[in-house]
């Protein structure tokens, strides 16, 4: 892998200093296209490394058999970097739990078109993150990618994986209604949109309305989110409940549950000045532990486990953290809940997101047309994104969509009626993962959902951020290089 990567840098190298000399003349002339502008666009960006690399696999293809500039000037396509003519239009993602409803909703518009997902040979989304590198690099075709919030940034910022948005003529003037957020965490760190994103992920608290009114005497979505409107009251709401029921009912079914909904709430960032932040890691720890001491939680049960799934059905919590895509039909909601429809969603004790998913090009794309037809319906288009929306029950990337459904008479049956957009609008409205995203928001996260998970049992917090500090500087060494962390 390494020499295949050193050859293309050679080759990119090479390319570019021969296609100055071609097509400018000399470097002492100042009136000159700006050296390496291979594209003529004014800046050295990712998609002249893109076209050179487009013009080498071309010419040992056999494809082509001109300079550098004639490539350019062949009207032959638009782009030299992606192109039309393939078979299928294929998108690359870990599950197809979202793309099944995708497809069947964009069919209904483009019947003819081809839409094949690939698995790109992971088993969830943390995983996806390695997966992908092998997956991209392993010389098969592909059309459109989806990336997650977690790691989204290590691929938009390497122009092997991903081509910006603009060769498909989709610009940042598309999403005007989008929320805000998704279009910056899209942008890569040159200022070019490489991701698109169909949906915003607000997240609330669901519960079980018949164990709600058993052992709380709750009857309504707003007598529930007054018992838990802050982590004070949810705390004092658990330990009722566990006296109540006599400790047969816990309060929510993970710590991972909990985590997600404080740590993404108080806009920390992993990384602050090259080092780990551990502050907010060591708050939701000191947090925690009366719920592991005192029962108000199994810290056994871990998120997406059997056990997880089972809670629900069984009666024996009283609530999830839930985002968004939790919520439709055949997903986390459905599965762990059932369909009695004995379930509500209020906001809870802060309001907070959790993922998030884009639509990225591959510069291997050969289905050009079809791949902006399928990015635009889903992320810029408010007619088939309301479709969408109302066809899922996800939460789109559009504020109008979102306000104008939220305000209509959209029920959903799991929830028994209740209109989960109405809950959540503002929520997303608030959403700030732009100012606190890095590129090693995964691997920190998973570190420190090890270290809760391995030492919580019979250790302090400050255990508990020791053992995440050991696992983080053997996954990320140089985020030590200048001392240990910050908080």
């Amino acid at each position: 892998m390494k020499m295949k990567k050193m050859l293309a840098t050679f080759l990119a190298l090479s390319l570019s200093i021969s296609a100055f000399v071609t097509m400018t003349g000399s470097a002492e002339d100042t009136a000159a296209p700006l050296f390496g502008d291979i594209d003529g666009s004014g800046v050295v960006d990712a998609a002249d490394a893109a076209c050179i690399l487009k013009y080498a696999a071309d010419v040992g293809a056999g494809k082509f058999g001109g300079t550098l500039e004639e490539y350019m000037k062949n009207p032959a396509s638009e782009s030299k970097i992606i192109t039309d003519g393939g078979d299928n239009l294929t998108i690359a993602s870990w599950n197809d739990n979202d793309l099944k409803n995708m497809i069947e909703v964009f069919h209904q518009d483009y019947p003819d078109v081809k839409v094949e997902y690939v698995n790109c040979g992971a088993n969830s989304g943390a995983d996806a993150n390695v997966k992908y590198q092998s997956f991209l690099n392993s010389g098969e075709g592909v059309d459109l990618f989806i990336a997650e919030s977690g790691w989204i940034l290590n691929y938009i910022n390497d122009e092997g994986y991903a081509v910006p948005l603009s060769e498909l003529g989709i610009t940042e003037s598309d999403y005007a209604d989008a929320y805000e957020y998704t279009v910056d965490i899209g942008t890569d760190n040159n200022g070019v949109l490489k991701g698109a994103s169909w949906q915003a992920c607000p997240g609330g608290f669901c519960y079980n309305t018949t164990l709600a009114e058993q052992y709380l005497g709750v009857k309504t979505p707003e007598e529930m989110q007054e018992k838990i409107s802050d982590w004070d009251k949810f705390e004092d709401t658990a330990a009722e409940l566990h006296e109540v029921s006599h400790g047969a009912v816990t309060m929510t079914a993970t710590m991972d549950g909990m985590w997600q909904c404080y740590a993404t709430s108080t806009n920390s960032p992993w990384v602050v000045d090259g080092k780990v932040n551990t502050q907010t890691a060591l708050d939701f720890t000191n947090m925690l532990l009366p719920y592991v001491e005192n029962d108000y939680i199994d810290p056994t049960v871990e998120q997406w486990s059997a056990d997880w799934k089972s809670l629900g059905k069984d009666g024996k919590t009283l609530g999830y953290f839930y985002s968004t895509w939790c919520l439709t039909s055949g997903t986390q909601l459905e599965e762990n809940c059932g369909t009695d429809g004995n379930w509500n969603i209020v906001v809870g004790p802060q309001e907070y997101f959790w993922g998030g998913s884009w639509l990225c090009v591959s510069p291997k794309c050969d289905n050009k047309t079809e791949a902006a037809q399928f990015i635009k319906y889903f992320t810029s288009d408010a007619d088939s994104m309301e479709k969408y929306a109302l066809s899922s029950g996800d939460f789109v990337n559009n504020k109008n969509v979102m306000e104008k459904i939220a305000a209509g008479d959209y029920s959903n049956p799991l929830l028994g009626g209740q209109n989960q957009f109405a809950v959540l609008k503002d929520v997303a409205a608030d959403i700030r993962l732009n100012e606190t995203i890095t590129p090693y928001d995964e691997t920190l996260k998973q570190a420190f959902r090890y270290a809760l998970y391995s030492t919580i049992y019979d250790g302090s917090a400050e255990d508990v951020v020791n053992e995440f500090l050991s696992q983080a500087k053997n996954s990320v060494p140089e985020l030590f290089s200048g001392g240990t962390s910050i908080g």
